[in-house]
């Protein structure tokens, strides 16, 4: 058997369909509330941040709603459709952002800080949503003017194209990366279903991890020897993932967390992932399980 868990490329079929109900119905809402979102709150920064956890939803509904519930096991696959998820989500998002632009009202605010009233026509919007070469046209027109400014300047042109694309890179490789952990996770063919996820109680930090990982290759039971359960999560540990099969397979993800203390004087964690989907045999779990 190899050492580690390498996914099969297998999939169901149904999982396109789970994909185009998402897409119809999931992805258009998401980007309704994006749009809305960066549109009343008018602070560039925050508006990044927004972006970011726009596309972890967008991450987290095809890691779920497809990968999973469709049982993905092909990371190509994964990857090109969570590419087109973010594609489809910003462009819905598109049409509304520049449905809410055409429909503008009054602006509130300084010249420094302000908001304009606006809401989307829904009948307007979704034929802005099938006419893409009219979206884009008026994108262009809007490029060009800007709708919104930076210090008492209004953001338009090369500037204005440049945070569109960061916005579009944060979103979509957000949307991108996120679904590649389900589909890389272990899955048993036999049973044709994803291995059950433990997290095991924390273990002492792992000083020589290098020693470690060959005696758990090797299927050595010296790999446990110096591990001991670990309370004071305040403080280094190591976090122990178990992922286990109605078939007795087994396999282990293992995490150094290094603790630090920030400028606020709270404790942070430097993640370290030492070992990835590692085979344990049955002695080498049943060792493992005795030191909860």
């Amino acid at each position: 058997m190899a050492k580690y868990y390498h996914p099969s490329g297998k999939f169901n079929p149904i999982a396109f369909l789970y994909f185009i109900v998402i897409a119809l119905i999931i992805l258009p809402l998401l980007g309704l509330a994006y749009a809305y979102a960066i549109w009343y709150i008018p602070f560039i920064y925050i508006n990044f941040i927004i972006a970011g956890i726009f596309g972890f939803l967008i991450a987290l509904i095809v890691g779920k709603g497809v990968v999973k519930f469709g049982k993905v096991r092909n990371v190509p696959m994964t990857i090109g459709l969570s590419l087109l998820a973010g594609i489809l989500a910003l462009y819905f998002h598109w049409a509304v952002w520049v449905d809410l632009v055409i429909n503008a009202g009054e602006s509130y605010g300084s010249s420094r800080i302000g908001i304009t009233v606006s809401n989307i026509e829904l009948l307007q919007t979704f034929n802005l949503a099938l006419q893409p070469g009219l979206l884009f046209e008026i994108i262009g027109e809007i490029n060009e003017y800007g709708t919104w400014g930076l210090r008492g300047a209004t953001v338009s042109g090369i500037f204005l194209t440049i945070i569109w694309i960061i916005e579009a890179i944060i979103v979509i490789g957000v949307s991108v990366l996120v679904p590649i952990g389900y589909a890389k996770a272990p899955f048993c063919e036999l049973s044709n279903e994803w291995f059950k996820e433990e997290e095991l109680s924390a273990f002492s930090y792992i000083e020589d991890h290098q020693e470690m990982i060959k005696n758990l290759e090797n299927s050595n039971s010296e790999a446990f020897k110096d591990l001991t359960k670990w309370k004071d999560l305040n403080k280094n540990h190591s976090i122990f993932n178990l992922y286990s099969s109605k078939h007795n397979e087994n396999y282990i993800s293992i995490t150094n967390k290094k603790a630090k203390t920030n400028k606020k004087g709270e404790i942070e964690f430097d993640d370290n992932t030492l070992v990835e989907y590692l085979y344990l045999n049955s002695e080498m779990t049943q060792n493992l399980l005795a030191l909860k």
